[in-house]
C-alpha cells in the first residue's frame, strides 16, 4: 500500500489529510473560495442567463454613452451619472486623488514642533471645599471659581441667572433644594405633591415657577419663586394660573 501525499493546488505545500482540498492559509482558503463562487456564477448563468447576484437587476441596460475621464475612451454605461469606463479607471483616479490629499498634507506633518516646557518642580494643587446652592452637595474642587458640584447643577443655575438677565430682572440667589424645602415638596399650583425623584421631562417632576413671570416684569428672588409640577408650570406659562380651566394632569 502506497500512502502518496498530494501538495496544495496553491502554495504546494503537502497534504497530510486526504480529504483536504487546499492547505489551510488564509490565501490559499481565499483563492479556494474564489473558484468555488466563479464555478456556482458561472453555472447559475448558463441556466438562468444571469449571475445570480444581478438576478434583481431587472435588466439594466446600457444605454448612456459617456467619455471616461481617466482614460478617455467611449464607452455605454448604465447610469446617466456615471464618469468612469470601468472599476479600474475609477480605482486609478481615486487612488491619485488620496495621493494629493496626502501630498498635502504630508509638509504639515513634517513641520517643526514648539519645544516642551519641563517643570523641573511640579505646581502644588490646591483643593477646596465647597457646598453645592443648587442641590445642596457638598464637593472638593482644585478651582476656586466653581460654585456648583456637577455641570449639571452649574447649568441650572446659569439657566436661571440668564434667564432673569436677558429681562432686566433683579438677580438674587436662589437655591431650589431650599424653595422646594420651604414649599414642603408641594406643587403651589395644584395643590398636590411632587415626585422628588423624577426629573423634567416627567409631568410631576419639581420645578421653579416664577410667580410673577420674568416676561411680565418680575425678579428672580426668593420671594417671587415658588415650587410647581413640570406639567403645571408649562400650562401656566408667562400667565395666570386658573385652576378652572386647567386641563386634566395625566395622572388624574
Amino acid at each position: 500500500m502506497t500512502n502518496a501525499t498530494r501538495a496544495c493546488p496553491y502554495c504546494s505545500t503537502p497534504l497530510i489529510n486526504p480529504r483536504r482540498v487546499q492547505c489551510g492559509a488564509p490565501e490559499c482558503a481565499r483563492q479556494y473560495r474564489n473558484e468555488r463562487q466563479r464555478e456556482f456564477q458561472q453555472k447559475h448563468k448558463a441556466e438562468h442567463g444571469a449571475h445570480y447576484s444581478r438576478r434583481y437587476d431587472g435588466g439594466r441596460v446600457k444605454a448612456y454613452p459617456i467619455i471616461c475621464i481617466e482614460c478617455g475612451a467611449e464607452a455605454t454605461v448604465t447610469k446617466p451619472a456615471a464618469q468612469y469606463c470601468s472599476h479600474s479607471c475609477w480605482y486609478k483616479a481615486s487612488h491619485a486623488r488620496h495621493a494629493q490629499v496626502e501630498m498635502a498634507w504630508k509638509p504639515l506633518l513634517r513641520a517643526p514642533r514648539l519645544a516642551t516646557v519641563i517643570l523641573t518642580r511640579p505646581l502644588r494643587r490646591r483643593w477646596f471645599s465647597a457646598r453645592c446652592p443648587m442641590c445642596s452637595t457638598w464637593f472638593v474642587t482644585d478651582n476656586p471659581r466653581d460654585q456648583n458640584c456637577s455641570r449639571r447643577c452649574g447649568r441650572r443655575a446659569a439657566k436661571d441667572r440668564r434667564r432673569a438677565l436677558e429681562r432686566g430682572a433683579f438677580v438674587e440667589h436662589v437655591s431650589r433644594r431650599e424653595v422646594y424645602v420651604r414649599d414642603q415638596w408641594t406643587c403651589q399650583l395644584c395643590g398636590e405633591a411632587v415626585l422628588r425623584d423624577e426629573v423634567v421631562p416627567h409631568p410631576q417632576a419639581p420645578t421653579l415657577d416664577h410667580i410673577v413671570a420674568l416676561s411680565q416684569g418680575g425678579t428672580h428672588e426668593l420671594s417671587n419663586v415658588q415650587l410647581a409640577h413640570f406639567y403645571c408650570n408649562t400650562i401656566k406659562n408667562d400667565g395666570e394660573w386658573q385652576i378652572d380651566g386647567r386641563p386634566p394632569a395625566p395622572w388624574e
